[in-house]
């Protein structure tokens, strides 16, 4: 049980500490706006809105996930055009959470 918990103890502090950078980040080399946040409960996920981006671009959101034993891994949302949102879940499993949140365009 006490194992439990300080898993538990662990992954919260890894999600509040990308709580803190994620509201306001912003898409890399100045493509277009994009903001990108976390969710605030489990199951955790990760979204990106962007807007101002060019005709033919597109654009997903990137998370990287982290479970209770600090194994990290990369997921994708699905591909989005202009002023729409790409979402993505780390895991069903509550101990997962995610530790970034970005932006990733089309080439």
């Amino acid at each position: 049980m006490k194992r439990a918990l300080a898993l538990t103890g662990v992954v919260g502090a890894l999600l509040a500490g990308s709580a803190a950078f994620a509201p306001a980040a912003s898409a890399a080399g100045g493509v277009g706006n994009c903001n990108t946040w976390t969710s605030s409960r489990a199951p955790y996920t990760g979204s990106a809105y962007c807007s101002n981006i060019a005709w033919g671009d597109k654009f997903r959101v990137k998370l990287t996930c982290v479970d209770p034993r600090g194994s990290q891994w990369t997921v994708y949302g699905p591909w989005k055009r202009n002023t729409e949102t790409s979402t993505a879940k780390c895991s069903d499993n509550p101990n997962v959470g995610v530790l970034r949140v970005g932006v990733s365009f089309s080439a």
